[in-house]
């Protein structure tokens, strides 16, 4: 990191790029602004991967559909409905088990599968365009062994009843993110979550302060999800709101000094969260698979 690293201390502090839990997220948020533009509000990411999982599969019950879609219980049960609700999906009782009932897509859903699946490759492929092609393959597979914590299923292809989710990067992503989300509650607990880490990270290397729009851009985070995390981080005397001399109807966040002993004691932890993350890839693919996350995650799709 260099002698200025060492200096003001940053060398305890992972920064938010060398990450591997910070990027999946930013690629993840990539994922779904590509969705929702592709989409426009017609289907959710989610939504899809429960009506591929079904066209795959027919007969699945729900708890099948929610694990092959990587959605926890009560998620699974809203996207259900709501695909119920649109004519979409329809419940069978199994003839063999009378308490158990499966999953089907409607005719209206098999019409409309084939369409959406030609959308949902796009989104895949815009996904992927700023990752090198010379590593787009080698990315995607260690991408999977992350996703999977090192069991991924076998390659499947795509076919005409959907993508295959365990191919499909965008899902992928977020069963990445999920990966993260358990090794973040095992190494570091509730000590603090992973988006106020994200903030104060960011907060470290500006001492001299920031305004909180910059403060979510830094720790990309939208201004809802900023606002919480802020006004916690607050209450807990981690951070201070100042106003700013330059400017005295700007308030600028900066950190206090009883969070500066905790963040340097509390990285440690966080560096082992990167690493579980980590674990299922041999040095060479995770090389590959920082570069390539880092071209997901910083990536622009403005034009």
């Amino acid at each position: 990191m260099g002698e200025r690293g060492r200096e003001d201390g940053s060398l305890h502090i992972l920064t938010l790029d060398e990450a591997p839990g910070h990027l999946i997220r930013r690629a993840q948020q990539r994922h779904t602004f590509l969705w929702a533009k592709e989409f426009d509000g017609d289907l959710t990411g989610p939504q899809y991967a429960v009506v591929s999982a079904i066209g795959a599969d027919p007969g699945l019950d729900q708890r099948a559909v929610g694990e092959r879609a990587s959605l926890d219980k009560s998620s699974t049960a809203d996207v259900v409905a709501r695909l119920e609700g649109r004519g979409w999906l329809r419940f069978a009782r199994d003839p063999d088990d009378g308490r158990r009932k499966s999953l089907s897509l409607t005719p209206l859903a098999r019409v409309a599968l084939g369409e959406i699946t030609r959308r949902a490759g796009l989104v895949q492929e815009r996904l992927l365009a700023p990752v090198p092609d010379e590593i787009v393959e080698r990315f995607v597979e260690a991408l999977r062994l992350v996703a999977y914590a090192g069991h991924p299923p076998l390659p499947g292809q795509v076919h005409e009843q959907g993508l295959v989710l365990a191919d499909s990067p965008g899902h992928l992503l977020r069963r990445a993110e999920q990966v993260h989300t358990t090794a973040w509650s095992t190494e570091v607990g509730r000590v603090m979550t992973a988006p106020q880490y994200a903030v104060l990270s960011a907060l470290w290397r500006h001492p001299e302060g920031v305004d909180q729009s910059t403060g979510a851009e830094l720790a990309s985070l939208d201004k809802s999800s900023m606002a919480g995390v802020v006004q916690r981080l607050v209450m807990r005397g981690w951070l201070a709101r100042t106003r700013d001399a330059a400017d005295g109807r700007r308030r600028l966040l900066r950190l206090t000094e009883a969070i500066r002993g905790e963040l340097v004691s509390l990285t440690p932890a966080v560096r082992r969260v990167q690493e579980r993350l980590l674990s299922p890839l041999e040095s060479e693919q995770r090389a590959i698979f920082l570069d390539g996350l880092r071209a997901l995650a910083y990536a622009s799709d403005a034009e």
